[in-house]
């Protein structure tokens, strides 16, 4: 349960991503940006890919006080929110966490797009 829970996460953060930076709302090349990033994850050391994986589901149930839906499940304008909430949040490792997130998520973007190009 806590790795679908993580894979969706990851999956809707890439999206909300992707778009924020001036991405399409889809295409194809989303779920390629979506492998690459979990593709990553598991090559991060086991020190930090336990507290990785953990706080990337704590995110995604943050939203529930809320709004009652995981982030996952939130509208890309709620999604938006979170995250900018999380990206100035007062805790350091919130802020840590998106812009780890957010690092992953554009250089996979801009890598595939080129190749792609």
């Amino acid at each position: 349960m806590l790795r679908r829970c993580f894979e969706d996460t990851v999956s809707a953060l890439t999206y909300s991503l992707i778009r924020e930076h001036r991405g399409p709302e889809f295409s194809p090349l989303h779920n390629e940006v979506v492998r690459f990033v979990l593709e990553q994850h598991a090559r991060v050391p086991d020190y930090l890919r336990v507290p990785l994986l953990v706080f990337t589901c704590v995110f995604d149930l943050a939203s529930v006080v809320v709004t009652g839906e995981p982030f996952h499940r939130l509208t890309p304008e709620r999604r938006r929110r979170q995250v900018l909430a999380w990206r100035s949040a007062r805790l350091g490792l919130c802020r840590d966490l998106v812009r780890f997130w957010e690092t992953l998520v554009v250089f996979g973007w801009t890598s595939l797009a080129l190749e792609r190009a």
